[in-house]
């Protein structure tokens, strides 16, 4: 009996030896990748440069305007909203219901808080509730 009981907590010994052993193994690992993963996303963003929505004033939205341009781009040609605003996830081109038969090729244009009256033309979009047309922002701006 005795040499059961001490055969018996021999192999607990090992077996809590070799549990310890993979843990450890495991959480270098994971730790190694977790740096390596940082590592490449720093090489990664090192290109491209870093606009910040809080830099962002306000988003306009720019519509190809030639022949092959719809009505519903047109319609929205010139619209101007803040970047945080809802309807900005639907004003995304390409538009669904564009009928070009080119495609949708209008773009969203970010402007910046350091270019020349983006901080009027943000103020101006917070008391119109987030977007509004570009004559609106012209004759605002006019005043």
């Amino acid at each position: 009996m005795t040499r059961f009981l001490v055969f018996l907590i021999a192999a607990y010994i090992v077996y809590y030896l070799i549990k310890n052993s993979l843990k450890q193994a495991k959480k270098k690992n994971t730790s190694q990748d977790r740096k390596k993963y940082e590592k490449k996303k720093k090489e990664d963003n090192a290109d491209t440069p870093v606009v910040h929505v809080k830099e962002i004033a306000y988003v306009y939205y720019s519509a190809t305007k030639d022949g092959d341009s719809c009505d519903a781009c047109r319609a929205i040609d010139g619209r101007h909203l803040l970047p945080h605003h809802k309807m900005l996830s639907e004003l995304r081109p390409p538009l669904k219901h564009c009928k070009s038969k080119k495609g949708c090729r209008c773009s969203l244009v970010y402007v910046t808080r350091d270019e020349e009256d983006s901080r009027n033309i943000e103020f101006i979009l917070q008391r119109y509730g987030g977007m509004c047309d570009r004559q609106s922002i012209e004759r605002e701006l006019k005043r």
